[in-house]
């Protein structure tokens, strides 16, 4: 039987311990941008990056491909402002998106349908950040084939501490799905700032 000697034993252990911990900082993210780049290119959230989606009280999700075409179908139980409030479904932006998109007047383009089962004939659309809140929530009208849904929104924060683009299907009995295709973030001309 092989034996590791003592005085290797700490040092591999401490690197096997930081490849871990690397592995799982990294795990999904398999691109790190810049917030220059993302300034630039926008973000777009679709396919694999679907699965980043949470959901609050009151709705489910779950992740599908129709098609070719992977989307997340997400049913309302409630409405926004019933019971506990949240953010609906959401993505949270990270860090370097925070930096990139603050202090400028942003375009938030949804993709999303009415689902086959059940189908919202309408939907929430809402961009929370530090000076927009449940009072923020936009009605959209949905339909069974896939529409471009555009959200232009702006703060007066040049400091956010955090962010999330959120979508809330229509909660009537039974049409309260959609199904969300992807999310585009894009940064349009700088605004001014407190």
């Amino acid at each position: 039987m092989l034996s590791l000697p003592d005085w290797a034993f700490y040092p591999l252990a401490a690197a096997v311990s930081a490849g871990m911990i690397t592995a799982a900082v990294s795990f999904g993210d398999s691109t790190h941008r810049s917030p220059e780049e993302i300034l630039t290119e926008g973000t777009v959230i679709e396919g694999d990056a679907l699965s980043g989606l949470v959901t609050g009280n009151g709705l489910t999700a779950s992740f599908l491909e129709d098609e070719g075409t992977r989307f997340a179908q997400i049913s309302a139980a409630r409405g926004p402002l019933d019971g506990v409030q949240s953010a609906g479904a959401f993505f949270t932006l990270s860090e370097q998106e925070l930096r990139a998109f603050e202090g400028h007047r942003l375009r938030v383009t949804y993709q999303l349908r009415s689902s086959s089962l059940q189908g919202a004939r309408t939907a929430q659309l809402n961009f929370f950040m530090p000076d927009r809140g449940q009072a923020s929530w936009e009605v959209v009208e949905v339909s069974a084939d896939i529409t471009t849904v555009e959200l232009e929104v702006v703060s007066t924060v040049c400091t956010w501490p955090q962010a999330y683009v959120a979508i809330w299907p229509d909660w009537a009995g039974n049409a309260n799905t959609i199904d969300l295709v992807s999310i585009r973030i894009t940064a349009l001309e700088e605004t001014p700032c407190d």
